[in-house]
């Protein structure tokens, strides 16, 4: 329960309590004087209901601000709803778009691929015809008397002559 209905049960205890204890003096018939006219009546069972109708408003009027807020809390849910489901939307939106741009980033660098690899093929093409005209042009100059030394460590004078 809320502080404030625990509170206004206490009091309407406390008060049915004091009618209770004092039921003699809240039923005696005095004249009650009400500006404009008089009434003969237990002023004990005015008052009473006086203090009723008073609970009673402030029960509704509690009731109106409990509801108030309930459909408040609702509404706020409600928005808070909507805007997690565009959050998501955009965010899956953005995903998309950055698939696309990783895709298209992606076969950009696919094909300057193939084209580096075609142009790696075509520099093998190349670094093998150097091989076979290198090696054409040492075939070449040892048929001619020139000798090239070929992963041969070269002797040196000195040690021919010690042999």
């Amino acid at each position: 329960m809320k502080t404030h209905t625990v509170i206004l049960a206490l009091v309407l205890f406390i008060v049915l309590l004091f009618a209770a204890v004092n039921w003699n003096l809240f039923s005696q018939l005095s004249t009650i004087n009400f500006l404009f006219y008089r009434v003969e009546a237990p002023l004990g069972f005015i008052m009473l209901g006086i203090i009723a109708l008073i609970t009673l408003l402030y029960m509704l009027f509690i009731g109106r601000l409990e509801v108030a807020s309930l459909i408040r809390e609702r509404k706020n849910s409600r928005a808070l709803e909507e805007a997690r489901e565009r959050a998501i939307s955009s965010e899956k939106s953005r995903i998309g778009e950055l698939e696309v741009a990783l895709s298209k980033k992606i076969e950009a660098l696919a094909s300057e691929f193939s084209s580096l690899l075609k142009s790696n093929s075509g520099l093998g093409e190349r670094l093998g015809s150097l091989e076979n005209k290198t090696s054409a042009l040492i075939g070449r100059f040892d048929e001619e008397g020139v000798y090239i030394v070929r992963n041969e460590p070269e002797k040196s004078p000195c040690e021919n002559s010690e042999d």
